[in-house]
C-alpha cells in the first residue's frame, strides 16, 4: 500500500506524541458523554488544543488519517487510539487536515460532530464557511465536498449541541428500526465506558464524584430510552433491577442486541461486568443455536484474553467459558482458551481460581484431542507434573491439588488418550506420573490384545518401562501361575528393575520346575546384572539342576556381588540330599567369570589333589574348572599356586596347566 505523503514529525517531538495520543483519547471520551459546558470537557479539550498547537509550531499542516488499521498524524502512528480509530471507521472518515490557526471552539465542535451517536442529533452547521479542520480523501489528499461539513463555531451553537441536554427529546423510533439501532449502539457504548471508568478510576473524592455524575447521566439516558419506545422497557429494567433480584420474563433476551453490539465493536469490558454473568452465557447459547459463529469467536477470544486480567476478570472469564460452550468444536477457539488456561494455571496464586481453571482445562482436554490440538494438552500435563512435585509452589495447597487432578480426575479412557498423545510427540518419558497411572491400565490392554496389537503395544510399554515394571510387580503379586508366562514378551522388551527382580524371585521359589526354568532362561536372555536378585532363591532350590542353572546365569550376566553369596551357598548345599559335584563345578566356573580375588582361597582348595577344607577329593573335571577360574582371576597369588600345582603327577592337569601358563607368558 502506498503511504500517504505528509510532512514528517520531527524526531525532537516524537516522544511528545504519546502524550498527545493520551490527551486525544481523553478528550474523545469526555466529549462523548458530558455536556459541552462541563468542566471535564473544557479541561480535556483545552489540553488537546495546546498539544496540537505545540506540534503545529514544528510542522504544518497536520494530517490525522487512517493507515493499515492505525491512526497516524502525518508519518507517526499513534498508539493506542482504538476509540478514535473506531470513530473514523464508523463515520467513513479517511482523514482530517488541521491548520495552524485552529481555535479551541473549532476543535470542540469537530470533536462533538464525530462523537455524536447518530446523525439526526447533530447540530446543523453553516455551509461554505472556511474552517481550519477539513476532512479529506486520503487517496487524493483533496477536500471531500460530499462529506465536508464546515463547522459553526459560535458559542451559542456550541452551547446548544450538548448530547445530554435535558430540554431536548428523542423522537420515537421509526418503522425502519434505524433509530432503535443507533440508540442501542449509544447505550452499549455508554455501558462500555462505565465499565472502563469503574475499573480505572481511583477511590479519591474527585473520582468518586465523577462516577456518581456518570451514573446520573446514564440513568437519564435510560429514562429517555424507555420513553422513546416500549421496545426498550425490558432493557431499562435489566439495568435498573438490583443485582440478584428476579427480572421480568424477556428482560435478558432483550439485552442480546446490546451485548451483540459490544462484541462486534470489540468492547470487552462489558463482558467482565459482574451483572452480565448469566447474560453472556445465554447469548453464547443463543448465538450457537442461530449459527452466529463470528459473535461466538469474538466473545470467546475476549474471554480468553480476560484470563490474563485481574482476579475478578479471571473468575468471570472462567465462569462464562465453563457455563456455555457452543465453541468446543472450533479448533482455533479451543487452542486459544487452553493456551491462556495453561498460562493462568502456571502462575495463579488463588486456590479457588486455580481449581476453576483446572476444571475447565480438564473438560477441554478430550475436545482438544478430538481436534488434534495436542501441544496445549502436553503443556497442561507438564505444568501439573511440575506443580505436583515442586516443593516451592504458588500457594501451599498447589501440589496436593495438582496430584488430585492427575490421579482422581483421570478416567482410564482419558489416560489412554493422554499416553498416546505423549507417545506420538516423543515425550512420554517426560511424564512419570502419567506413566504411573497408565501402567496397570496398559498392562491389562496388552493381555487382552491380539497378536498384531501386542507388537505395537510393546513399543509403547518400552517408552514407559519404569512405570511398567512397577505395575508388573503389583500384577505378579496377585497373578496365577499359568498367567505368569504372558509377561515374558514385556520382560524381553522392557527389561527388569530391582523390585521386579525380587518379585520374580518369589515365583522362582514357589513355581513349578518348568516355570522356574523358563524364568531363569528369561533372566539369562535379558543379560542384565540386576536379574541376579531373582536368582537367589534358585540357589537353594531342592533341585540341583535348577540351582546349577541359576549359578551359571549369574556368571553369564556378571553380577559380581554374588561371589560371597555363592561361597555361602556351597556350605548350605553340602547337607542337601542327592548333592553332586555339579553345583560345585558350576560355582567354580562362575567365580572365575566374576573375577573376585576373595574367591581364590576357595578355588585353590578345590583345585588341590585333596581338599583340606572339605576333607575329600574332587574329580578332575571339577578341579579343572577351579584351575581355569584361578587363571581367569589373574592374580599373582593364583599364578604361584598354579605353578606349584605343575609338580603333581597328573597328565590331564599338566596339559591344561601348561596351556594356561604359556598363555599367561604370552600375555605378560
Amino acid at each position: 500500500m502506498e503511504h500517504f505523503q505528509a510532512p514528517p514529525i520531527p524526531d525532537s517531538q516524537k516522544k511528545f506524541m504519546s502524550q498527545l495520543a493520551h490527551d486525544f483519547r481523553a478528550a474523545i471520551s469526555y466529549v462523548s458523554f458530558y455536556p459541552v459546558n462541563s468542566s471535564f470537557v473544557t479541561q480535556s479539550v483545552q489540553k488537546l488544543h495546546k498539544d496540537f498547537q505545540k506540534i503545529l509550531h514544528y510542522v504544518q499542516p497536520l494530517y490525522i488519517h487512517l493507515e493499515d488499521e492505525k491512526i497516524f498524524i502525518n508519518d507517526f502512528a499513534l498508539s493506542p487510539l482504538d476509540d478514535v480509530l473506531r470513530l473514523f471507521q464508523n463515520r467513513d472518515i479517511h482523514g482530517v487536515e488541521i491548520m495552524k490557526d485552529i481555535s479551541l471552539q473549532e476543535l470542540t465542535a469537530w470533536l462533538q460532530v464525530i462523537t455524536f451517536p447518530f446523525d439526526e442529533n447533530i447540530q446543523s452547521f453553516e455551509q461554505n464557511k472556511k474552517t481550519n479542520i477539513r476532512p479529506f480523501n486520503k487517496k487524493t489528499a483533496e477536500p471531500m465536498a460530499e462529506v465536508e461539513e464546515l463547522l459553526d463555531i459560535s458559542e451559542d451553537s456550541l452551547r446548544g449541541s450538548s448530547t445530554l441536554d435535558s430540554t431536548r427529546t428523542i423522537e420515537p423510533a421509526d418503522a425502519s428500526g434505524q433509530n432503535h439501532q443507533a440508540l442501542l449502539g449509544f447505550v452499549a457504548e455508554a455501558w462500555q465506558f462505565s465499565q472502563i471508568q469503574r475499573r480505572t478510576l481511583g477511590a479519591t473524592t474527585e473520582m468518586s464524584h465523577l462516577l456518581e455524575t456518570f451514573d446520573q447521566l446514564f440513568n437519564r439516558l435510560l429514562d429517555r430510552m424507555e420513553k422513546s419506545s416500549p421496545d426498550f422497557k425490558n432493557i431499562c429494567a435489566w439495568f435498573k433491577n438490583p443485582t440478584g433480584d428476579f427480572l421480568a420474563e424477556g428482560a435478558a433476551t432483550s439485552m442480546y442486541p446490546l451485548l451483540e453490539i459490544a462484541v462486534r465493536n470489540g468492547w470487552p469490558s462489558v463482558l467482565f461486568d459482574p451483572a452480565t454473568e448469566g447474560l453472556v452465557n445465554d447469548c453464547l447459547t443463543h448465538w450457537g443455536n442461530n449459527n452466529q459463529q463470528d459473535l461466538i469467536e469474538k466473545t470467546v477470544f475476549s474471554l480468553a484474553d480476560g484470563l490474563r486480567g485481574n482476579p475478578m476478570e479471571r473468575q468471570l472469564a472462567l465462569t462464562h467459558l465453563m457455563d456455555a460452550r457452543p465453541w468446543v468444536k472450533n479448533a482455533k477457539l479451543v487452542e486459544k482458551v487452553l493456551d491462556q488456561l495453561n498460562a493462568l494455571i502456571a502462575a495463579e496464586v488463588y486456590p479457588g481460581t486455580y481449581q476453576s481453571a483446572l476444571l475447565l482445562s480438564w473438560d477441554l482436554v478430550e475436545a482438544a484431542l478430538d481436534l488434534n490440538i495436542e501441544q496445549p494438552v502436553l503443556t497442561l500435563l507438564a505444568t501439573l507434573h511440575f506443580q505436583a512435585d515442586d516443593e516451592v509452589t504458588n500457594f501451599p495447597e498447589c501440589s496436593s491439588i495438582a496430584r488430585h487432578w492427575l490421579y482422581e480426575r483421570s478416567t482410564p479412557e482419558l489416560i489412554r488418550r493422554l499416553v498416546n498423545c505423549a507417545y506420538k510427540a516423543g515425550k512420554l518419558h517426560h511424564f512419570p506420573l502419567l506413566g504411573e497411572m497408565a501402567g496397570p491400565i496398559l498392562l491389562e490392554d496388552f493381555f487382552e490384545a491380539s497378536a498384531e496389537q501386542k507388537a505395537d503395544s510393546l513399543n509403547l510399554l518400552f517408552e514407559m518401562r519404569e512405570s511398567v515394571c512397577s505395575a508388573l510387580v503389583e500384577w505378579l503379586a496377585a497373578a496365577e501361575e499359568e498367567k505368569v508366562p504372558s509377561i515374558f514378551p514385556i520382560l524381553r522388551r522392557c527389561g527388569l528393575d530391582a523390585p521386579l527382580a525380587l518379585q520374580l524371585s518369589s515365583w522362582i521359589a514357589k513355581g513349578s520346575p518348568s516355570l522356574k526354568t523358563d524364568l531363569i532362561g528369561i533372566i539369562s536372555e535379558l543379560n542384565e546384572p540386576i536379574g541376579a536378585l531373582a536368582l537367589r532363591s534358585a540357589l537353594l532350590d531342592q533341585s540341583e539342576e535348577i540351582a546349577v542353572q541359576a549359578v551359571l546365569v549369574i556368571g553369564k550376566i556378571h553380577f559380581t556381588p554374588a561371589a560371597s553369596m555363592l561361597l555361602r551357598t556351597i556350605k548350605l548345599r553340602e547337607n542337601y540330599p542327592h548333592t553332586t559335584e555339579a553345583f560345585v563345578a558350576a560355582v567354580c566356573q562362575t567365580l572365575g567369570q566374576l573375577g573376585r580375588p576373595e574367591s581364590i582361597i576357595f578355588l585353590e582348595d578345590i583345585a588341590k589333589k585333596k581338599s583340606l577344607l572339605r576333607g575329600k577329593n574332587f574329580s578332575d573335571e571339577t578341579r579343572m574348572k577351579a584351575i581355569e577360574s584361578l587363571a581367569m582371576i589373574d592374580q599373582p597369588e593364583s599364578w604361584r599356586f598354579l605353578h606349584d600345582l605343575q609338580k603333581e603327577d597328573n597328565p590331564a592337569l599338566k596339559e591344561i596347566l601348561n596351556r594356561l601358563m604359556s598363555s599367561q607368558t604370552r600375555v605378560g
